[in-house]
This record gives structure tokens, C-alpha cells and sequence, in this order.
């Protein structure tokens, strides 16, 4: 049977000390992207983190769970047709945040001149939410931005893209493209779903098969 689970750092330490029990304490090999801990039972778990860039040394479990527990200073940025989010992560929680919403037409299936001039208008309403997005951006994110460690970005990668093209969002483009983080999903653009991102991107990823 195969899993995939996702482990907050604060708790992966008691996650192994209960796989052991469950499957006893096989050998720990280090993978490309990840960690290998083996049970005495046939079962295995392939630890990994989003966060890139983590070294493995000679003791790859303990570097790769000390490199989860290191605290990151990020910034948040989500962006979809319905509204945006921007925060800031301390290490810890979310700190300053704003969240607007958007009105942005749906697509029409008419035709002639009247879908072009609707095209136009829904054309520059997104062009309106994502400059109000990119504003919160200049005010929350970039003073910041060289003191952070990435940007955690979800969402439309159309919206997202138009947002960081943004001058205003200079040294925030800049952080994004230094440290390549992964896209996430992004279910709305509340306050709970950037800690929730933060909280993803920040957790250990571990895909399980055990034996039959």
C-alpha cells in the first residue's frame, strides 16, 4: 500500500519514533531528493522537502530534519480571478497580510463586436486587480524583500506573472527568481490559506509503501 503524507517539521521526530515502532528500525539511505528510511518489515518512507537546496551529509536523516526545523522569513502571494492575499512569514505564523477581492467578468461565448468589447473590459479588469495586487505587494512585501529567504507564490502563473512584472515589485521579482520555490495549489485568498501555503511549503513530504 502507498501514501504520501505531509508532516510538519514540528512533529516529524515523533513521526519516525512511531513508524520504528510500527515497522522497526531499518537502514537510512540518502536518495536524490531526499531521504530513504527503511522498516525490518519490507516497508520504506521517502522523506523529502520542497525547500531547496538541502545538503546531505553522512548523516542524511538528521540533515534533512535539521534543515526542516530551520526557520524561513518569507514572503506570501496569492493571486487569483476572485481576489488576492499578500503576507509576510516570520518563521512561525503569518505576520502583516492584506487581502482584496477582484471582479473580473467571466468568459462569454458570444460572438462580433460585442464579445470584443466584452473582451476588452474583462481585459482591463484583471489588468485593475492585478496593479491593486502588485501595490500591496510594494507595501508589504518589498521593503522586505532582501531580508527574506523566498516568496511563496500560488495561484493564476498568468496573474502571478503580471503582478512580479510589476516595477513596483522590483526586488520582490528578483527574491522569486533567486530562490525557485514550487507552485502550489491555492484553494482560496483568505489570511488561513497563506499560513496554510507557508505550512506546506515549509513541511516534510513522505510517500510511504508498506507491505501488503
Amino acid at each position: 500500500m502507498s501514501r504520501t503524507v505531509s508532516v510538519p517539521a514540528g512533529r516529524i521526530e515523533r513521526w519516525l519514533d512511531t513508524y520504528w515502532v510500527r515497522h522497526g528500525h531499518g537502514p537510512v539511505t540518502a536518495s536524490d531528493d531526499g531521504v530513504v528510511v527503511a522498516g525490518t518489515d519490507g516497508a520504506t518512507a521517502r522523506l523529502r522537502l520542497l525547500w531547496p537546496g538541502v545538503v546531505l551529509g553522512d548523516d542524511p536523516l538528521a540533515d534533512l530534519v535539521a534543515a526542516a526545523h530551520s526557520p524561513r522569513r518569507l514572503g506570501l502571494l496569492a493571486v487569483r480571478a476572485d481576489g488576492h492575499a499578500v503576507g509576510l512569514w516570520d518563521g512561525t505564523a503569518v505576520t502583516a497580510s492584506k487581502r482584496r477581492g477582484h471582479y473580473v467578468q467571466s468568459r462569454t461565448a458570444a460572438g462580433g463586436w460585442s464579445q470584443q468589447r466584452f473582451a476588452r473590459r474583462r481585459e482591463n479588469q484583471a489588468k485593475a486587480a492585478y496593479e491593486k495586487a502588485a501595490g500591496d505587494v510594494a507595501d508589504i512585501i518589498e521593503p522586505m524583500a532582501t531580508r527574506l529567504d523566498g516568496l511563496v507564490a500560488a495561484g493564476n502563473p498568468a496573474a502571478l506573472k503580471a503582478v512580479l512584472a510589476d516595477p513596483r515589485c522590483r526586488r520582490t521579482a528578483a527574491l522569486a527568481t533567486a530562490v525557485p520555490l514550487p507552485h502550489l495549489e491555492l484553494r482560496d485568498t483568505s489570511r488561513e490559506a497563506l499560513t496554510d501555503l507557508a505550512g506546506r511549503l515549509l513541511s516534510v513530504s513522505i510517500a510511504i509503501d508498506e507491505p501488503d
